[in-house]
């Protein structure tokens, strides 16, 4: 009996001990299973333009802090990490709220500037700067006023379609649009400034489009509310009187019509104004031979020194010219040329729809930038190339042709050719 009793006891209490050990254990289960929870949580007091950023792609977005118990996946690492590499600025990033957990960790809230977006990403351990999923960002690079040619910085302008849409060049903008969260329109209908002439003090572009935003102010009041931000490509330049005699082709960039890069007034004694520059003939526009050479020539001159070209005009090019009525202009696209050696001439070779088919630099030892590539004969009106110097054109000319489908009509320049590339000048 007694033995039986201790025996009793001695079961119950290891029975206990044992229920305090599982006790132990799950007390320890519970601690690891323990969430991080916030110390603080605070608006942001740096400059709005200051947090801008972007994000790493390297953390998620989620609901509250990560580690925060119930936080839950608002765009995962890859979602984030495409629109990182975004070319649109309206998936911009603000940062605005910053939190700090009880193991010392970094928490930002943010928004992308199109709203579709919003949560906490983990922002490493040091407040002094963004760091982990997120970094700073320059959503607009501002540039100098020389980034404009000399002429765009002097030139005035008006808005070319006066209107109410909202698509960075109809009307202006306090920044340029999407670079500033919650940074709108400094106007939202250009029509009363349909006639108000502006000029350029800023320059710059988007990070993300990488598009040209100019800052525009009225040249008449200097309060204006319609001063602001507006796409280059939504101006055009004002011009000075034309003659009732003549015409005037504005020589316009192929990517921004609007950015006139040279003109040229062609003025004939005699004419009338509102009468075509050309004629109608067989079915179509055109000029003299003469007038084309002429004008052909003048474009050349215009655009020597530029990194701009049209050494021919095209068929359609030449109906627009004619066409065009004495006292007014015309615009007409040039070629954007790559870099080309003070000593070489680029020649480019022109299919029979006037598109550029491609274009070869013929190089002469020892030519000096700017000086002619052949000479006018005493009593030609055509120019001629010198002997060696014309077949080794038309070697490398035959050679960049070749497998192209088009060919040097007997594999020879013609007189007319000659004297296009004798005009030209090395270095352009």
């Amino acid at each position: 009996m007694r033995f039986d009793l201790k025996r009793s006891l001695f079961l119950s209490l290891a029975a206990l001990g044992f229920i305090a050990a599982a006790g132990t254990v799950n007390a320890q289960n519970a601690s690891a299973k323990t969430y991080a929870h916030v110390v603080s949580n605070e608006k942001m007091a740096m400059a709005p333009q200051n947090r801008n950023v972007n994000f790493t792609g390297t953390n998620a977005l989620y609901t509250k802090a990560g580690t925060l118990k119930g936080a839950r996946v608002v765009a995962s690492k890859a979602t984030l990490s495409s629109i990182a590499n975004s070319n649109v600025s309206t998936n911009n990033v603000r940062a605005y709220r910053i939190a700090v957990t009880n193991r010392g960790s970094i928490y930002y809230k943010v928004v992308t500037f199109n709203g579709q977006y919003r949560g906490w990403i983990y922002g490493g351990k040091d407040d002094s700067d963004f760091a982990g999923g997120i970094t700073h960002y320059t959503t607009f690079n501002n540039q100098s006023l020389s980034s404009l040619t000399t002429a765009q910085q002097n030139a005035t302008y008006k808005i070319a379609n006066p209107g109410t849409a909202n698509d960075g060049k109809t009307v202006t903008y306090k920044s340029p649009a999407w670079t500033q969260y919650k940074v709108g329109r400094a106007i939202t209908d250009s029509t009363p400034y349909a006639n108000s002439v502006f000029k350029i003090d800023q320059v710059g572009t988007r990070t993300r489009e990488n598009d040209q935003w100019v800052h525009i102010y009225d040249v008449n009041n200097a309060n204006s509310p319609a001063n602001g931000w507006i796409l280059m490509s939504g101006l055009a330049t004002t011009q000075a009187p034309i003659a009732d005699n003549a015409i005037q082709i504005n020589l316009v960039d192929p990517t921004n019509n609007s950015n006139v890069v040279k003109s040229v007034t062609i003025t004939r004694s005699g004419a009338q104004k509102g009468t075509n520059f050309g004629y109608y003939s067989n079915g179509s526009w055109t000029m003299s031979q003469s007038d084309i050479s002429s004008i052909q020539n003048q474009i050349r001159a215009a655009l020597n020194g530029t990194s701009y070209g049209l050494d021919s005009l095209s068929t359609a090019q030449i109906a627009q010219i004619a066409q065009t009525n004495f006292g007014s202009s015309t615009n007409l696209v040039v070629n954007k040329i790559a870099n080309i050696a003070d000593n070489a001439v680029r020649i480019n070779l022109v299919k029979p729809d006037g598109t550029t088919l491609k274009y070869t630099d013929w190089v002469k030892s020892g030519a000096n930038k700017g000086s002619n590539v052949g000479f006018q004969p005493s009593g030609n009106t055509l120019w001629s190339l010198y002997s060696g110097d014309q077949t080794s054109i038309q070697n490398q000319i035959n050679s960049a042709l070749s497998g192209t489908n088009f060919q040097l009509s007997g594999n020879a320049l013609t007189s007319a050719q000659m004297d296009t590339i004798a005009r030209g000048t090395y270095g352009g």
